[in-house]
């Protein structure tokens, strides 16, 4: 008898070898840019990650404008924009905006938190992902090992087998523990120093 099996699909991530656009451009000019809503969103959201990148503490209002707004594309900047300030707050936004969000806009939000999220917001992701716990397929690429590891374990818990098609690029990866087979354990023994 076969079980019920969700397949975790992982392509390789695409490296950009790049200078990030504006980098050398002071924060005045780039929020400039940012509210010039004469220039189309596609060319201010490179701006918008520059500030990210530089922890900026006006962009969190900013965002919650965008999540604000009726505007689709709008939203979805400012989804990418909290996911690149990566901080606590940014996460606990996103969270946030998925229990607002609903059916497909749940994924979109999912796959957002899934790519920057860490141990201290294992609890609300892993009832995030109860949603996707189902058979079938799922795209994975780019998620950290936590939330690949958050999604396997609510699958065992709900009797759903997991399958990784691909590899989890080296980042998700956790090398600082070795691989041991758990029938090894009783032998292994530490080297010695």
């Amino acid at each position: 008898m076969t079980h019920p099996q969700l397949r975790l699909l992982s392509k390789p991530l695409q490296v950009k070898d790049h200078t990030p656009l504006y980098v050398d451009v002071d924060g005045a000019r780039l929020w400039d840019l940012v509210n010039d809503n004469t220039v189309h969103l596609l060319l201010r959201k490179p701006a918008l990650l520059e500030l990210a990148r530089r922890n900026d503490p006006d962009l969190m209002d900013y965002c919650e404008q965008l999540l604000a707004s009726d505007d689709y594309e709008n939203w979805l900047t400012g989804l990418t924009t909290l996911s690149a300030i990566g901080s606590h707050d940014a996460v606990d936004r996103l969270i946030l905006a998925y229990a607002h969000a609903l059916n497909e806009d749940r994924k979109i939000v999912l796959s957002v938190v899934a790519k920057i999220l860490t141990a201290e917001h294992v609890k609300p992701f892993s009832i995030m992902v109860r949603e996707v716990a189902i058979p079938g397929e799922i795209d994975i690429t780019g998620w950290t090992r936590v939330a690949v590891s958050t999604l396997q374990d609510v699958c065992k818990r709900f009797g759903l087998e997991t399958a990784i098609i691909g590899n989890l690029p080296d980042s998700t990866q956790d090398v600082s523990e070795p691989n041991i087979p758990i029938d090894d354990l009783a032998s292994f023994t530490p080297p010695d120093n």
